[in-house]
């Protein structure tokens, strides 16, 4: 019998998000790598994404469609049902980066690895620019990654759940309680994923740092580094400002700028 290499689950998380839906479903079926399994947890949509799901169904090993307590709680729900060696989260809307990503990464070797991650391109308005994932350390005290470019062992993510606790910093929670219990994060130095930037957390960044803010303490992390997080909260504000200010056609100048060496 043909070796088909280690079996992913791929559990997307939607809510209406009809327009989107589609184009991450897509992405993984035309991914190179067979041995994979796609789980859909939709929080009850109500602009037409279920009849969506319903009409390809059968290409869901598992669909769970009901109201949840957010994004992290439908995160929980997918990873209960894995039954991949790993697993790894995509937001309905978000794309591999190419369809040869999961074949690339499971060619490599990954005995004794826990955690593997990559970089990410991030989409906003037309234009696209490439986020470096960087290595979790004593330092760390923001996502070093996207958790959409991250993929981790299913028996690791079934024994620690999303805590609820977070509304938007979850996983930065787990996969920094991840680090302190020492699991093995390797770096793929790939690109894995391609995400639209405005979702969640970037709407809600001052909430995020207050949540790291929290984590941070829980895990007794020395006050330097939760400094620094109080002096990304004000530098963050200023930037909500500019926005404000400025008009979207300057605003994209100054990203076009800022990732020139980046863009994709």
């Amino acid at each position: 019998m043909k070796y088909r290499g280690s079996k992913i689950s791929i559990v997307i998380v939607s809510l209406n998000t009809k327009f989107f839906f589609l184009k991450t479903i897509k992405s993984i079926i035309s991914q190179s790598y067979k041995n994979k399994e796609i789980i859909v947890v939709d929080g009850n949509s109500a602009d037409g994404t279920i009849e969506i799901i319903n009409k390809i169904k059968k290409n869901f090993s598992k669909v769970i469609i009901e109201k949840d307590k957010g994004i992290y709680d439908a995160m929980n729900k997918g990873s209960h049902l894995a039954q991949g060696e790993w697993t790894m989260f995509l937001n309905s809307g978000d794309t591999f980066h190419n369809n040869q990503v999961l074949t690339k990464i499971f060619k490599k070797s990954l005995m004794n690895k826990d955690i593997i991650y990559g970089d990410t391109v991030v989409k906003y308005k037309n234009i696209k620019y490439l986020v470096p994932s960087s290595t979790f350390c004593k330092t760390t005290s923001i996502m070093p990654f996207c958790h959409q470019s991250a993929i981790v062992r299913t028996d690791i993510i079934k024994r620690n759940k999303f805590s609820l606790k977070y509304k938007f910093s979850s996983d930065f929670d787990f996969f920094l309680s991840c680090f302190v219990r020492k699991k093995i994060f390797y770096n793929l130095n790939l690109t894995i994923a391609t995400v639209l930037a405005q979702g969640l957390s970037d709407n809600s960044r001052q909430k995020v740092y207050s949540e790291n803010i929290k984590i941070l303490s829980k895990y007794n992390y020395n006050f330097f580094f939760i400094a620094q997080l109080w002096l990304l909260k004000l530098f963050n504000l200023i930037k909500d400002c500019i926005k404000y200010i400025f008009p979207q056609k300057i605003i994209l100048l100054i990203l076009k700028f800022k990732y020139r060496k980046k863009l994709k």
